[in-house]
């Protein structure tokens, strides 16, 4: 349903408001300037500077405060007007450091465009007496600098560390005269529980927070992040030929412009010296450069000796879809076997089979967007904030929107803080706890019974299977007392909207498949999924672990989870292809080192892995690529596995 809108005029000018709108709002919206100091597009309005006044039928009111209604006439500048902004700007200024030139915001300053536009000269301000603060800058944290001397009290970094990443590391201290803005107890940024998002600095606007290693770009790249599964929109700044910066995407519906200290401040990888620049092939025990043609050829004669199942080839959850596609076609329909698997084998299989056989789908249910409208969270597994940071703010700013918080984990990790409980379980008793919770729901009759009969089947038989879980066993099993086991399983199945969110802490045990299966029951028998801001949301390790699975770079599975044992399937993919396909699935990761051992496979192509730090047993996997007859690795970086 379109949003109601209403007509006011601003300037001399009618301009239409949507519900909700401040006239600040309305004059973004439309390019009409009102000077401001504290507000953010970002930010809740805190109407703090004063700078935004504006005239409303003869009275002053704070434009990002107040509602844009229908039939008021505004004016953004009348001669009390600027002379309050005038005066307050001439006020601050009076203990501002006036370095411009050696200033970090240097043209790109709100205080130094305000200063501009209100008319600030030497003249007015050499009758005024000024301050000079000498206070420490605080140096500490390896990726900004905080400067107080610079600081004006706008607050915007407070409110950023709070609604948008919710460490809240930073707040002001002291008061009166003395205030400025600090960590907890005036400690140095690098002892606080500051995260080093920069989300604060790049909002700051007036380079007290500045960033360093920071280079102005001659133009940007928009890519997606390279390190967790999370996928946020990232513009990398280019200047000659290296990557100098990175700023998060406004418009990526993922991360909606905020990036964490990885998307950041973890490009610098990209211009490292050890980045291999020219291929290498082994002679007699050392790499020696080579010329792309001379590699080239050498793979090619070499692979064709050892097509079908002699042959292996590990694809990467780094690559792009199609890339991992490109990698899997050339490895079915060019070596003539289904020897093809990647690291998902080692962190989330049981998320692909656990979720398939339950929902049809080894992917999240819901989007990151959704999370922020969540009432209540269930994070079983995961240590969000570290290893999904965008995702684990969007949890933290739905609880500050007054959502509640499950945390099952044995550690107390961050986002515990800010749980409304924190089940700490036995390690490898999730499967115990879950179905304790699933007792609970069933026993005291909170299951969703038309959501069920509607679009379930085999609630009897997990009535059934629940017979050997009560509070005692479950207690004994778990190590988290019944009461709390029963207020979790409550919360959940009471407080609407629910998801639940997982990752390896979950998937990486024996168990890992019938961890995924439990989750996926509790979701069904509360009604959780289906709907928006609920689901079963796997957090995936590396960057593209989601799409290396769509695009088949599974043993078993084509693009799209078609089984290679399908006639139908098959044949379909031989049409495509023009190829003669193997029928039957290849080997896991796991067992290719097994058949590297036994002789059975001779030849591997890895791409972008390295089984050597990511397998338990590295010594055996070293021994077996060592015995290779014929290996090739494709990496930007010399690893363990490829040296």
């Amino acid at each position: 349903m379109a949003q109601e809108k209403t007509k006011l005029v601003i300037d001399g000018l009618e301009v239409e408001a949507q519900a909700g709108m401040s006239i600040m709002d309305v004059a973004r919206a439309n390019d009409i300037h009102i000077p401001h100091l504290c507000h953010h597009p970002d930010l809740e309005p805190v109407g703090a500077c004063r700078m935004c006044m504006v005239d409303v039928g003869g009275h002053m009111v704070a434009s990002c405060m107040t509602p844009a209604t229908a039939g008021i006439a505004v004016t953004t500048s009348t001669p009390q007007i600027d002379s309050v902004r005038r005066n307050a700007t001439e006020l601050l200024l009076t203990d501002h450091p006036l370095v411009c030139h050696d200033c970090t915001a240097n043209n790109d300053c709100t205080l130094q465009a305000l200063s501009a536009h209100v008319g600030v000269t030497s003249e007015r301000m050499a009758r005024l007496r000024r301050v000079h603060w000498d206070r420490p800058v605080d140096d500490s944290n390896p990726f900004f600098t905080f400067d107080p001397n610079k600081c004006v009290l706008c607050g915007i970094c407070v409110r950023t560390c709070d609604e948008i990443v919710g460490a809240n590391a930073i707040d002001f201290s002291q008061r009166g005269f003395d205030s400025q803005v600090s960590p907890f107890g005036g400690s140095p940024f690098v002892d606080s529980v500051c995260e080093s998002c920069g989300e604060c600095v790049v909002r700051c606007p007036v380079g007290a927070l500045s960033l360093k290693h920071f280079g102005r770009a001659s133009r940007e790249v928009k890519t997606i992040c390279g390190y967790c599964g999370v996928g946020c929109g990232l513009a990398l700044g280019v200047r000659g030929n290296q990557v100098v910066s990175a700023r998060g995407v406004p418009e990526s519906p993922v991360n909606a412009g905020s990036l964490c200290v990885k998307g950041r401040f973890g490009h610098r990888f990209i211009n490292h010296p050890d980045r291999l620049t020219t291929p290498l092939v082994k002679r007699d025990g050392n790499f020696v450069e080579a010329s792309w043609d001379e590699a080239l050829d050498l793979v090619a004669e070499r692979f064709s000796g050892y097509s079908g199942r002699q042959f292996a080839t590990i694809a990467s959850a780094k690559c792009t879809n199609e890339e991992n596609y490109l990698i899997g076609k050339f490895t079915r329909a060019g070596m003539g076997t289904n020897n093809l698997d990647h690291c998902a084998r080692l962190c989330h299989a049981p998320s692909v089979a656990g979720l398939a056989q339950t929902f049809g789908s080894g992917a999240m249910t819901n989007s990151v967007a959704e999370i922020r409208h969540t009432r209540c969270i269930l994070a079983i597994g995961t240590n969000t904030t570290a290893a999904h940071p965008i995702i684990g703010n969007r949890m933290r700013q739905a609880v500050r929107d007054g959502a509640e918080l499950i945390v099952i984990n044995p550690r107390e990790i961050g986002l515990a803080r800010k749980a409304s409980l924190h089940l700490q379980n036995k390690p490898g008793s999730d499967v115990a706890l879950l179905m304790g919770m699933l007792r609970v729901i069933v026993d005291e009759g909170l299951y969703d019974e038309g959501f069920i009969k509607a679009r379930t089947e085999g609630f009897e038989t997990l009535r059934a299977s629940l017979s050997g879980f009560d509070m005692d066993t479950v207690e004994r099993l778990t190590g988290v007392p019944r009461a709390l086991i029963a207020r979790a399983a409550r919360t959940f199945a009471t407080t609407k909207p629910a998801a639940i969110f997982f990752a390896m802490g979950v998937t990486q045990h024996t168990h890992g498949t019938d961890n995924v299966i439990a989750i996926s029951n509790l979701a069904l028998l509360t009604g959780s999924i289906g709907a928006p801001s609920t689901g079963v949301n796997p957090l995936r390790g590396q960057n593209n672990v989601q799409g290396a699975c769509d695009m088949g770079s599974l043993p078993n599975v084509y693009p799209g989870y078609q089984k290679v044992d399908a006639p139908e399937v098959k044949a379909k993919f031989e049409a495509a292809w023009s190829a003669t396909l193997d029928a039957s699935p290849g080997l896991t990761h796991m067992e290719l080192t097994e058949a590297i051992h036994a002789d059975r496979v001779k030849a591997v192509y890895l791409v972008g892995e390295n089984p050597v730090l990511s397998e338990g047993d590295a010594g055996s996997v070293e021994a077996a690529f060592g015995k290779l007859e014929f290996m090739v690795g494709q990496d930007i970086f010399l690893a363990e596995t490829a040296r």
